[in-house]
């Protein structure tokens, strides 16, 4: 089974319809499989087959669900390279995962230079491709799930953890969520997601059901509703942070809008309010998750419980236990179709990984007696910032290699509109403390950590502190340390 075959029989039975409008650029189903195959003939001489693992480093435009699909065409597995990484985050990746090949922008190809071992592979368009240099073998077992995706996760153990994600399960998991969304040809799709961390539930279930994938040419209010109304956009799929640009701009028609999804972090009231008022369009809170795909979205009553996720969808079960923190903090485990094959690093296969069936999300949540979850609290350590999510150790370890930091503790500090972003508590040095004024110190510490992680990962403040909570046998006490 694979998943470009779906996409295939949609193209043949629609062949004119638009599958992407970019710009001023159509492309009907039957251009997109041509463009498809045709890049699947270029990969398949520079040696890219089934098996092989092919990294796609582009941001959001055609050519990248245009690669993807001519990797699965050929049966290698995608693995996404978000343009938002740091050079020393890619490489990493490159090391941590056997990859074959990377997809690149000409432009940007020097970026690979340290791990490239032949000349790269022109792929028109301005896009190249990179062989790299394999520093691992994949892990026992991998081939023989079928992978169509990985993808690297903060994970819920505090480990990064790549995701493996079979065709089999890419095709449960659309047709779980389709059986709530019901997106078909009649449908239109503003895109305003990174394609990077948003592919195998949402692009993959636009092409294969045969609707048309927008790619909105800004994030500014006005842009976007520009782009609603004059594609006549029946869905819109974005975070909290798209809806509240939209808001700021005042009223508008977008009564051609049938569904407004929200993901990547908790949906305020205020926004979901407002935007209503603004636009009688109805914000469907999403929940989905990289094992899981999307268990929980609110269609039934977005105005009355816009704080809710909504129902659960019939293929998948909720089971919520107690944690030992409180009535309002049940952790959330979930059972049904589509879920992930394999962590790869570890390599651990799906079923070593679930207990009974039950996947714990490492969120807590409770549901009400008509059966809409609100999520009440996210995993114990994540940040997640407008759906990039990271663990503060990553970040906590950067800060304490800068020469006048003796410990850091980096943790989620939440906004008005309920996203979070990262602050750090820092404990100088004593033999630094006098030398360096603290703003002085809070621009060289940002320099620092932009040197070596995301621009998302860089703490927005730093509060300078005598030390940090700790257990009395040393261990760092989190969640209980606050900008005061």
């Amino acid at each position: 089974m694979n998943v470009f075959d779906i996409f295939k029989d949609r193209a043949k039975q629609q062949p004119e319809h638009p599958a992407i409008i970019s710009g001023g650029t159509t492309y009907t189903y039957a251009r997109l499989l041509k463009e498809i195959e045709s890049k699947a003939g270029i990969l398949s001489k520079s040696g890219i087959q089934k098996g092989s693992c092919l990294g796609i480093h582009l941001t959001n435009c055609p050519e990248y669900i245009i690669m993807t699909y001519a990797g699965w065409m050929l049966g290698a597995c995608i693995v996404p390279v978000a343009s938002e990484m740091t050079p020393e985050e890619k490489l990493h990746l490159c090391g941590t995962i056997a990859l074959d090949a990377v997809v690149s922008r000409s432009r940007d190809s020097q970026l690979f230079d340290p791990v490239r071992i032949e000349e790269p592979a022109d792929l028109s368009n301005g896009l190249t491709l990179l062989p790299v240099r394999k520093s691992r073998q994949h892990p026992e077992g991998f081939h023989g799930i079928n992978p169509a995706f990985l993808r690297f996760t903060s994970g819920t153990t505090g480990s990064a953890k790549g995701v493996v994600i079979s065709h089999e399960s890419i095709k449960d998991r659309i047709h779980a969520a389709n059986r709530v969304l019901n997106i078909g040809p009649d449908d239109k799709v503003l895109w305003l997601l990174s394609m990077a961390y948003h592919f195998t539930v949402s692009i993959v279930s636009y092409l294969s059901f045969g609707a048309t994938i927008v790619l909105s040419a800004g994030f500014l209010g006005e842009i976007i509703i520009k782009a609603l109304q004059k594609m006549k956009c029946t869905i819109i799929y974005a975070s909290p942070t798209h809806y509240q640009l939209m808001s700021n701009t005042g009223a508008a028609d977008l009564s051609g809008l049938r569904l407004a999804i929200s993901t990547t972090s908790g949906l305020a009231s205020e926004i979901a309010d407002r935007f209503y008022q603004l636009f009688r369009v109805p914000l469907s809170q999403a929940y989905g998750i990289i094992e899981v795909g999307l268990p929980f979205i609110n269609i039934d009553n977005p105005v009355g419980k816009s704080k809710s996720v909504g129902r659960i969808l019939p293929d998948f079960q909720a089971l919520l236990e107690d944690s030992g923190l409180g009535e309002n903090l049940k952790t959330i485990k979930l059972r049904g179709k589509g879920f992930f094959d394999a962590y790869y690093e570890p390599w651990r296969l799906r079923a070593d990984c679930l207990k009974d069936g039950w996947f714990d999300t490492g969120d807590f949540g409770i549901i009400d007696d008509e059966g809409f979850l609100f999520i009440t609290g996210r995993s114990k350590e994540m940040i997640n910032l407008a759906g990039m999510k990271f663990f503060p150790k990553e970040v906590e370890e950067v800060l304490e290699k800068h020469p006048a930091v003796e410990e850091a503790y980096v943790f989620p500090h939440s906004k008005k509109q309920f996203e979070e972003v990262p602050h750090a508590h820092i404990v100088i040095k004593k033999d630094a403390r006098t030398n360096m004024p603290g703003e002085k110190l809070e621009a060289e510490l940002a320099e620092h950590c932009a040197r070596h992680v995301s621009q998302y990962k860089i703490p927005e403040k730093f509060i300078f502190v005598d030390k940090l909570l700790k257990t009395a046998s040393g261990k760092l006490i989190r969640h209980k340390q606050s900008d005061s």
